[in-house]
């Protein structure tokens, strides 16, 4: 009615969507004092991300070198607010798609740079999206140059957050890093001195942390079974969730040996998906 009375429209199906979210996300972090952390959460999964001070600074300030996601990072410091599809694509480059980091650390910096953080919403869409809790799809994940692509077809919201990227052609704008030395020259910016080499590559580590979530399901399909569900009020009863929950030192599980061989994708395998 509010949205009606100023609009004088009806509101988008989306607005309810995101209602029911929310609405979701209130009755899930019901009587759970410790759903926005991973110690003692009852619903959340322990996965074991790597403590990287130096990969969060340059996910939280817009350095990554992925102009897509730099650029929302930009938006988000800049306007308190980022559209809910570019906070799935920054969540995921942060915890089970790139960065291996966990979703607390990106919990806290929305929690301080979102004008409409809200408690409930924020922890729960951030265990959502790095698969701690609620649904799990490791198999897939946001790639920061396609999915910019469909999103930001011309490069406008790059050029306006990134500036420094304004004269690169469209080709290029969301990976200016494959731009030939001279377009890199003609368009004021060369990458890796004006503007950030990536700091990882994608097609490779999101295949890489792709196998280390599936190792992490492997290990806790054994903890699956009757009373290792997890249950929250509803308006009509109880809804219950079937998530095992081991703690982190029940994995025993070794990335160190093979991380950089455990898997290999190339960009081009995938040309026609948005995700990995």
């Amino acid at each position: 009615e509010l949205y009606k009375s100023i609009k004088k429209d009806e509101p988008p199906l989306s607005l309810h969507g995101q209602l029911l979210w929310r609405e979701f996300f209130y009755c899930a972090a019901t009587n759970n004092p410790k759903f926005d952390r991973m110690k003692g959460n009852p619903i959340c999964v322990q996965i074991p991300w790597d403590n990287n001070p130096q990969a969060l600074a340059k996910w939280a300030s817009g350095k990554t070198g992925f102009p897509w996601i730099d650029a929302i990072m930009v938006q988000l410091r800049e306007e308190g607010w980022i559209h809910h599809l570019s906070r799935h694509a920054v969540a995921c480059f942060l915890t089970r798609g790139d960065l291996w980091i966990s979703w607390e650390e990106g919990m806290k910096v929305f929690e301080e740079l979102l004008l409409d953080a809200d408690w409930s919403v924020n922890a729960g869409s951030w265990m959502w999206h790095s698969n701690s809790s609620f649904f799990q799809q490791f198999f897939s994940c946001y790639c920061p140059v396609r999915f910019g692509r469909k999103a930001d077809p011309n490069g406008d919201f790059i050029r306006k957050y990134l500036p420094i990227l304004r004269y690169f052609p469209t080709a290029h704008i969301h990976d200016p890093w494959t731009a030939p030395e001279a377009v890199q020259k003609a368009s004021k910016c060369v990458i890796g001195h004006d503007y950030p080499l990536p700091m990882v590559n994608h097609a490779h580590i999101s295949a890489v942390n792709s196998q280390r979530m599936r190792q992490v399901f492997l290990q806790l399909k054994k903890y699956r079974g009757p009373g290792n569900g997890f249950t929250v009020p509803t308006g009509r009863g109880l809804m219950t969730f079937n998530n095992p929950l081991p703690t982190k030192a029940d994995y025993k599980i070794d990335f160190s040996s093979n991380k950089e061989n455990v898997f290999s994708l190339n960009e081009e395998d995938n040309s026609d998906n948005l995700f990995q």
